[in-house]
C-alpha cells in the first residue's frame, strides 16, 4: 500500500474511519456499533493490511479507547488522527482550554503527544481567527502535537481558511455527487503547498449503497443521478464501492482516503479496491454532468434531518 511521510508519520493511502468503533454511524448502517473483540479484530485487519492512519475524534463515542487500548499492547505505532471542538470560551483561555482537550485524547488514546489534530469544524477558524491559530501552533511547539490540519464540510472558503503555514493537513468530503474542489484544482492546489489532503465520505455515508428507490424523502432528488451512477460505473466494469474509490483515488493531490468498516471482511474488501485502475475520461465527464445537478442538500449530511 502506498504511503506518505508527514512530520516523521506515515500515512497510508487508506486511512480507517474508526467512528464506526465507537457509535452507531451511518444512514445505511444497519448492524450497530461492534463489540469490543470485533473492534480489535478490525484494527488487526487493518494493520495486517499495511494501514497505518487511523481517523478518529473525541466525539466518537468510545472510539479513541478503543484505539487506546488495543495499540497500547501493539509493537506498530499507528499515525493518529483525531480532532477537537474548541469550547466557548474567551479567546484568552483558548490554549488552556485546547490543552485540556488534547490531555484527554492523549489520556484515552494512551499517547504523550497526537501525532495528526484537527479542528473538527472549519467555523471555528472564522470565530476565533488569530486567537486560535496561535493557540494551536503553542500546541505544536510544546509537543502536544505533531501536525495540526483542519476537518472542513462547508468548504467554500477552504483556500482562504486553510493557511499552510499552520495547518499541514485538512480533510474534506469528496465523492462522486460532490467533487467540485477537485474540478477546480484546489486539492492540487493543498498538496503543492505540503498540505497533506485526507478525503472522507466517499460513499455519501452509504447512500451510493441504497437502492434508488429506498431513498429517504430528504434525498429523493438523488434517485436519477444515483441510476446514472450506477449505469456509469457498470459500464466501466467496476463494482459501485471500486467505481467511487477509483474516482477519488486518480484525482491529483489525494493522499488518503478515510474509509469506516463495520466489520473485518469489510476491511479485507476495502483493501483490495486500492489497485491502480482508473476511470475513461469520458465516464469523468458524464460525473462532472451528474454533480452540477445535484440537489445541495443530498451532500450535506450534517443538514439532513436526525434520526431520519
Amino acid at each position: 500500500m502506498k504511503k506518505t511521510i508527514k512530520n516523521g508519520f506515515e500515512i497510508s493511502e487508506f486511512t480507517l474511519g474508526t467512528v464506526q468503533l465507537g457509535m452507531d454511524y451511518g444512514i445505511n448502517n444497519k448492524s450497530g456499533a461492534p463489540s469490543t473483540a470485533e473492534a480489535f479484530d478490525i484494527l488487526k485487519t487493518s494493520l495486517d493490511a499495511d494501514i497505518t492512519s487511523f481517523d478518529t475524534a473525541g466525539a466518537y463515542g468510545h472510539s479513541e479507547d478503543i484505539l487506546g487500548e488495543y495499540f497500547e499492547k501493539s509493537d506498530k505505532t499507528p499515525s493518529i488522527i483525531t480532532k477537537v471542538h474548541p469550547k466557548d470560551v474567551s479567546p484568552d483561555l483558548l490554549f488552556d482550554s485546547l490543552v485540556q482537550e488534547v490531555k484527554t485524547s492523549c489520556k484515552r488514546l494512551k499517547l504523550t503527544s497526537i501525532p495528526f489534530l484537527m479542528l473538527h469544524r472549519e467555523s471555528y477558524i472564522k470565530k476565533y481567527g488569530d486567537k486560535l491559530m496561535n493557540a494551536l501552533l503553542k500546541l505544536k511547539n510544546e509537543g502536544l502535537v505533531a501536525n495540526l490540519g483542519v476537518s472542513f464540510s462547508d468548504k467554500d472558503e477552504i483556500r482562504t481558511l486553510c493557511d499552510p503555514n499552520v495547518f499541514d493537513c485538512v480533510q474534506l468530503p469528496l465523492n462522486l455527487f460532490d467533487n467540485k474542489e477537485i474540478d477546480d484544482g484546489t486539492v492540487k492546489y493543498l498538496e503543492e503547498c505540503g498540505v497533506a489532503v485526507f478525503v472522507r465520505s466517499i460513499y455519501l455515508q452509504g447512500v451510493f449503497f441504497m437502492e434508488p428507490d429506498a431513498l429517504p424523502t430528504h434525498l429523493s432528488s438523488a434517485k436519477e443521478p444515483l441510476q446514472k451512477i450506477r449505469e456509469i460505473a457498470k459500464a466501466e466494469n467496476m463494482s459501485l464501492s471500486e467505481f467511487a474509490l477509483s474516482f477519488i483515488r486518480s484525482a491529483d493531490g489525494v493522499t488518503s482516503v478515510v474509509l469506516g468498516c463495520e466489520t473485518a471482511a469489510q476491511v479485507k474488501e476495502n483493501a483490495k479496491l486500492f489497485t491502480d485502475k482508473s476511470i475513461s475520461a469520458s465516464s469523468q465527464k458524464s460525473i462532472a454532468r451528474i454533480c452540477e445537478e445535484i440537489d445541495p442538500i443530498v451532500v450535506r449530511p450534517w443538514e439532513w434531518p436526525k434520526g431520519v
